[in-house]
C-alpha cells in the first residue's frame, strides 16, 4: 500500500515538473513588450547583456559590425569547441570588424570558472531564461547548445545554427561580410 502510495506521488510529481518546464520555456518574458515580443528575430535586438563581471552593455555598441551571437555552457563539449573556433575568428577577424559575443545559458559561477581555465579573445555574458527565449527567437527552436547567429553590419540575421558549426562553414558565412 506505501510502495503503491510513493508510486502515484512520483508520477505526479515527474508530472508537474514537466508542465511547470513547458510552461516556464513558452510562457512571455517578465520585460517583454506585447506588440510582437515573440516574433522571430530578424535583426540584431536592442538588447542589454551584463558579462561575468556584472558590467552593463548594449548590443547598439557594436552596430557598425558584423555580430556573432554564440549561446553556450560550461557542461557543453560542443560549445567548448565551438568556442576555441570562434575565438580564433575573433582574433583573426576582430580589426576588420568582427565582433563575437559569448552568452551562457549557466550558472553564472560556473561560466567565470570555465572562463579562467577557458579564456577566449571575446566577452562573454551572463544568460538565463530570457537569453535562452532570445535564441528561440532567433531560430533555435528545440533551445539546444550552442547556438551561433550571426548578424551582418546592417544588423539583418544571416545566418542561425543550433549545434557546433564547424570553422570552415563559420568562415564562409562571415568572410564576405567583413
Amino acid at each position: 500500500m506505501i510502495t503503491r502510495v510513493l508510486q502515484i506521488l512520483l508520477i505526479g510529481s515527474l508530472l508537474a515538473g514537466v508542465w511547470f518546464a513547458s510552461h516556464i520555456i513558452n510562457s512571455e518574458p517578465r520585460h517583454a513588450d506585447r506588440s510582437g515580443a515573440s516574433s522571430p528575430i530578424t535583426h540584431l535586438p536592442s538588447y542589454r547583456l551584463v558579462n561575468l563581471a556584472g558590467k552593463a552593455h548594449h548590443t547598439s555598441q557594436w552596430s557598425d559590425k558584423v555580430v556573432i551571437l554564440n549561446f553556450w555552457a560550461s557542461w557543453c563539449p560542443p560549445c567548448q569547441t565551438e568556442m576555441l573556433a570562434l575565438s580564433e575568428l575573433q582574433d583573426e577577424w576582430g580589426d576588420t570588424g568582427l565582433q563575437v559575443l559569448g552568452i551562457a545559458i549557466d550558472k553564472v559561477d560556473e561560466a567565470k570558472t570555465f572562463s579562467v581555465s577557458h579564456p577566449v579573445s571575446y566577452p562573454l555574458f551572463r544568460g538565463g531564461m530570457t537569453e535562452a527565449k532570445l535564441s528561440k527567437r532567433m531560430g533555435n527552436r528545440l533551445l539546444e547548445l550552442p547556438f551561433t547567429a550571426a548578424f551582418g553590419r546592417d544588423g539583418q540575421l544571416i545566418f542561425a545554427q543550433a549545434g557546433a558549426i564547424p570553422s570552415a562553414s563559420l568562415r564562409k558565412h562571415i568572410e564576405p561580410l567583413l
